[in-house]
């Protein structure tokens, strides 16, 4: 069997501020995948972009698609996959002091030494 690797998946032209990160055998799997997330279900096979992500592989924890909302997945996307909140969340500062991520993440940073902190 073949190891799984990370790939992000995204609309290809980028008309979608949504990414995600799945595992797959190859860059064709991940898109055939990537239909059933969120950020790409309704997008067809053609629309969809699958890059490797190596940094992310040995973030695999039996799930195909990492999970925003769990803590280590949050921290491996942030400090090894470069994410970050969406841009609607700018105005919600008060959430970032609470993210497992914080310490990694660019935005967060910015934000709290605007802040003066």
């Amino acid at each position: 069997m073949d190891e799984l690797k990370a790939y992000v998946v995204r609309d290809k032209d980028y008309y979608r501020d949504f990414a995600t990160v799945v595992f797959a055998r190859n860059r064709n799997e991940a898109r055939s995948i990537a239909m059933r997330t969120d950020a790409c279900e309704d997008l067809s096979y053609l629309e969809i972009e699958a890059k490797r992500r190596q940094e992310l592989d040995d973030s695999y924890r039996g799930r195909w698609e990492m999970d925003w909302d769990d803590p280590q997945d949050r921290i491996d996307l942030v400090r090894l996959g470069g994410f970050s909140c969406s841009d609607e969340m700018d105005d919600r500062f008060l959430d970032c002091v609470n993210c497992p991520a914080n310490e990694w993440c660019d935005k967060y940073q910015d934000r709290r030494s605007d802040n003066g902190n």
